[in-house]
């Protein structure tokens, strides 16, 4: 269906798991997060905003639902 034509349209922003490269920790993360997000335990960047969609430094790990 078109896009005008839908009654209730899907996001296109999602949270997602995403895990550090150094740690492996998983945290959950928002695609058009405003603000770099960090890791909790070794402090290294997981993201990087851009306006619209964030940039992901890590593995993406899957979605919340």
């Amino acid at each position: 269906m078109k896009k005008d034509h839908q009654l209730i349209p899907k996001p296109s922003s999602k949270f997602q798991k995403v895990s550090c490269q150094e740690c492996q920790e998983v945290q959950v993360v928002y695609s058009h997060a405003t603000t770099p997000v960090i890791c909790n335990s070794c402090g290294n960047a997981l993201t990087k905003s851009t306006g619209s969609k964030t940039i992901v430094f890590g593995q993406i790990v899957g979605s919340v639902e």
